[in-house]
């Protein structure tokens, strides 16, 4: 910008900072102190100061900020005063004002090390050494006066004397304070990386109370890691002071978390419970990282805490906590890893009954009934039973949410069975009761479902067409999917004798019927009147497939949907499907990197599009 337009946009910022102060209300009628006036017009004047030096107009800020000097004499005046004779290259009246300066009002840090600054500048690099190093030298012990020497040179960007600085205080006994934190925040800095967390941790080993003051310093340097040297350079030097130093708990909980940073779970339980053995009474923070585990599918670790716990006996005050958490882990774990052994599910079913004969019947256990009622329906063959439990477990003082979850598995157990009407029922009833929660919406979209399943397929929109709009993202995909399969199939067939067939065979996987469900999907397939829902057909076949842990099978028909049907709205669902099946079961990370690339660049459109992306990246190494 020429300094026309400069100077038009400087005039028209004073003129509105004239306007604000001279519409600031007063109850004297417009009667001001002159004291009030003038203290205005200093701020009008150092405002426009301020945007001249900003817009490099240094000649017109040095004018401003001289009077502004010669009025008030504060330091901050003539700091601004000299930078801006430094910008215009007015070395030697710099140097001028500055001995004038010193003359009248004496010296200070600021003053002392702009005038050996202007030597620097000059290129008289000997004399300004000398000027820098005598400073240095002649600093008192006071912590303080290191801190603004120190600051004094680092607004001169002259951070090598400032580590001097930080050197000589931190060497002083009379001191006796080493200014580590301050020294980390130099080498961190200057790009010392090595040595900005060595002194961070030296830091600690003083104030261990301000670990997460550190944890903070840590982070920062984590997010501005490119190329993950802060990264191995902290794992390194974190995991040789726990070991070298086990007796010191601050190296510990520092592995820990950055353990999770990392993801690396089992870094970080294998700390917790290290710090247990060696020190005790660590039981709670061992439970904590479980449920962060749990929250992030780390199944198996998780287990590893909570079996520590419960091998304790019941002499621990978290045996309880240990042993719940562990029964349901164990079951979870069991769906991640598409266990089938009759006898595992047998044997768990056993053990939750054994521990409700330890803890009892109460609002701490409903969720291990809950999984004892899953396992006996759908794994045991013996819905009935899973139906009383729950129904007894409704009698407990639960939460309304708690009580809603219960009706929900209930609901779906009811379908499993069968019991449509008792089923509609509940999910109706949870609906109504939490209207603007979460779980509401899923009661509705699970009802619609059902009207889905046994063809009320108009009742069944009407309700899709509302969920649309839910804040939740994955309900409101979810209804969208299920309203466009019901008008696909419409559309296709007006007998509405396909959509039926294919409501039968979702209702068949629901119920665990898998073989039977395959059978109608493949009569579907022979059928020329539904040829245009090949993709529907192919689609539910590979979930099938992925369920039943038959994972090539899955992964061949994900593939043969996009490759034969790539204009089909399950096109981008399928290539999303099979990355991520090929990403988390069947460990092949390169084809699921190529599926992901594959999804945001062909179908860039698609709301899986930014998820496909994030993956990418990911699996790319890419720190986001």
């Amino acid at each position: 910008m020429n300094n026309k337009g400069t100077s038009y946009h400087l005039f028209i910022k004073v003129l509105i900072i004239c306007f604000l102060f001279s519409s600031l209300p007063s109850f004297e009628q417009n009667v001001q102190h002159p004291a009030n006036q003038a203290q205005q017009q200093r701020m009008i004047d150092e405002s426009l100061a301020g945007e001249f030096f900003r817009s490099f107009e240094y000649d017109k800020a040095l004018e401003i900020f001289g009077k502004l000097y010669d009025q008030y004499k504060t330091q901050y005046y003539f700091s601004n005063y000299v930078n801006c004779l430094i910008q215009l290259n007015r070395l030697k009246e710099a140097e001028q004002s500055i001995k004038k300066q010193i003359r009248g009002s004496g010296s200070n840090l600021q003053i002392s090390i702009d005038l050996a600054y202007i030597y620097q500048l000059m290129g008289d690099k000997n004399k300004a050494s000398r000027a820098f190093e005598k400073i240095i030298d002649d600093l008192p012990a006071d912590i303080n006066q290191i801190n603004m020497a120190a600051n004094a040179f680092r607004s001169r960007n002259l951070d090598d004397y400032a580590m001097k600085v930080y050197e000589k205080g931190g060497s002083d006994a009379e001191l006796n304070y080493p200014f580590y934190l301050e020294k980390a925040g130099m080498y961190q800095l200057t790009g010392d990386l090595s040595k900005s967390i060595d002194n961070y941790l030296l830091y600690l080993d003083i104030q261990p109370d301000h670990i997460d003051l550190v944890k903070n310093r840590f982070q920062n340097l984590l997010l501005s890691d490119g190329n993950e040297n802060v990264s191995d350079l902290l794992r390194t030097k974190l995991l040789t002071r726990a070991q070298t130093e086990p007796e010191n708990e601050t190296y510990s909980k520092l592995l820990i978390w950055y353990s999770l940073q990392q993801n690396d779970f089992d870094i970080a339980m294998n700390q917790a419970l290290a710090i247990d053995r060696r020190l005790g009474d660590r039981e709670a923070q061992i439970i904590e990282l479980t449920s962060i585990c749990l929250a992030n599918q780390q199944f198996e670790t998780a287990l590893n805490g909570f079996n520590y716990i419960t091998k304790k006996g019941r002499g621990s005050a978290y045996y309880f906590n240990g042993l719940s958490g562990s029964l349901k882990t164990k079951y979870l774990l069991a769906q991640q890893q598409h266990i089938t052994d009759q006898s595992y599910f047998s044997k768990l079913s056993a053990d939750i009954t054994s521990g409700f004969e330890m803890m009892g019947w109460n609002r701490e256990t409903w969720e291990l009934a809950a999984i004892q009622a899953q396992l006996l329906a759908y794994k045991l063959n013996q819905a009935d039973e899973a139906g009383r439990i729950l129904e007894k477990a409704l009698t407990l003082p639960l939460l309304p949410i708690e009580t809603a979850e219960i009706k929900m598995y209930l609901a779906d157990i009811l379908l499993f069975k069968n019991d449509v009407w008792e089923a509609t029922l509940l999910y109706s009833q949870v609906e109504k009761s939490l209207k603007n929660e979460p779980i509401a919406h899923e009661a509705k979209f699970r009802n619609a479902r059902l009207r889905y399943f046994i063809g009320e397929y108009a009742w069944s929109v009407t309700m899709l067409d509302v969920l649309k709009a839910a804040t939740s993202k994955l309900i409101a995909n979810d209804a969208l999917g299920l309203s466009m399969l019901i008008h696909d199939f419409l559309i296709e067939d007006t007998t509405g004798s396909s959509l039926i067939a294919f409501a039968k065979a979702d209702l068949l996987i629901f119920q665990k019927k898998e073989a039977q469900s395959l059978i109608i999907l493949d009569s579907l397939m022979l059928d020329m009147k539904s040829a245009a829902m090949q993709p529907y057909f192919l689609m539910r076949k590979a979930e099938i497939y992925d369920n039943l842990g038959m994972f090539n099978l899955a992964d061949s028909s994900f593939k043969e949907v996009y490759t034969r049907f790539n204009e089909s709205y399950q096109a981008d669902d399928a290539i999303l499907r099979r990355a991520m099946l090929n990403e988390l079961k069947m460990n092949n990370q390169t084809e699921a990197q190529l599926l992901y690339e594959m999804l945001f660049e062909q179908y860039p459109s698609s709301i899986f599009a930014n998820d496909a992306r994030r993956k990418y990246r990911l699996l790319r190494g890419d720190t986001l």
